[in-house]
């Protein structure tokens, strides 16, 4: 019964000394460097979108053309925003976008491009390619194909905006608004 006894309370005083006594006075960015574990938690990364995406899009005007949109993220290229909140420093980046656009005037192949930041002939990184979309009523009045082309800053109200204008001979111009 002894031995027993001598057991229970060598167990007792183990489980008490282990109260964390010592690290009462540091902080948990403390402890954490001193277990070696302050890296794998000072970082948040986190990719927008997550996985791949893809839209297609395909319209068919009154006036004779066709037009396909394919947007689609673009794994390799992002654009990245830091912030640092307390001790955490924040990465969010932000997928670009890619559009390939085709376009068929009476189902003959007229306009066939990959909308990108060499095509806009822009050497912006912070921007990324936000949405194109056909102006289907100034096609129609026009008898052109007219897409809107939105670039922006991720998280900003700062976007750009271009016009692409096609004829019926597949020749294009691209004007900014202001």
């Amino acid at each position: 019964m002894n031995k027993f006894t001598l057991l229970i309370l060598s167990i007792l005083i183990a489980f008490l000394s282990c109260d964390g006594r010592d690290r009462i006075n540091k902080t948990p960015r403390e402890v954490l460097l001193e277990n070696k574990l302050l890296d794998s938690f000072s970082e948040n990364i986190q990719y927008f979108p997550k996985e791949y995406t893809e839209v297609k899009t395909d319209t068919i005007l009154s006036n004779g053309f066709r037009i396909s949109i394919k947007n689609y993220s673009d794994m390799h290229h992002s654009v990245l925003q830091t912030s640092k909140n307390e001790s955490i420093i924040n990465k969010h980046y932000f997928r670009k976008f890619i559009s390939e656009i085709e376009v068929f005037k009476d189902d003959k192949p007229i306009f066939k491009q990959v909308l990108n930041d060499d095509f806009l002939s822009l050497q912006i990184s912070d921007y990324i390619n936000n949405e194109v979309y056909i102006d289907q009523v100034k096609s129609l009045e026009t008898n052109t194909v007219n897409l809107v082309a939105s670039l922006c800053i991720p998280r900003a109200a700062n976007c750009s905006i271009y016009n692409i204008v096609i004829d019926a001979n597949g020749f294009y111009n691209i004007t900014k608004e202001s």
